[in-house]
């Protein structure tokens, strides 16, 4: 049972991997959502895949770049109206968790995708993967060495070769 168990683990993590490779070539992104704002549908930590979405309309949620006080912002938000200003379309958008809209309007040129679908949490493994990173090399390294230990001591019958 441990040995289905491993192997279905790790096919899932292969396929997991290729499908976010695949996505990735196909144009689509990834975003990690880190605030409520669009809570309960998305949650914080959620993973996101927007896709290139030319089709925009009210109801979609979209993924736009916006600059405040000269420092860029990833947003993901519902589009609750569109408008023509000063000849161009632009997007009102609003959190799913907030009482009003956004302050500044969305032009195409900032909007970076449309939402095809979130992972709730599956964002924890992307964030704190950076961070993790730096602690598996130890870990595996410390693994590595209590198997060899460990293969020592059975082979040699216990502690009298150390």
């Amino acid at each position: 049972m441990r040995k289905f168990l491993e192997t279905l683990l790790s096919y899932t993590l292969l396929f997991g991997l290729v499908l976010f490779i695949l996505l990735h070539m196909l144009g689509f992104k990834s975003l990690v959502v880190l605030t409520d704002s669009m809570e309960p549908e998305i949650t914080p930590f959620s993973l996101v895949i927007v896709s290139p979405e030319s089709d925009i309309k009210i109801g979609d949620v979209i993924l736009y770049e916006v600059e405040l006080s000269k420092k860029k912002y990833k947003v993901l938000h519902r589009v609750i109206d569109i408008k023509e200003r000063k000849g161009q379309i632009v997007y009102i958008t609003k959190g799913d968790n907030r009482r009003y809209a956004d302050a500044w309007y969305v032009s195409r040129e900032n909007i970076i995708g449309k939402l095809v679908f979130s992972v709730p949490y599956a964002g924890y493994v992307s964030y704190y993967g950076t961070h993790l990173l730096s602690l598996i090399y130890p870990l595996v390294s410390t693994y590595l060495f209590y198997r060899l230990l460990l293969l020592v001591w059975v082979k040699n019958g216990g502690l009298k070769c150390l």
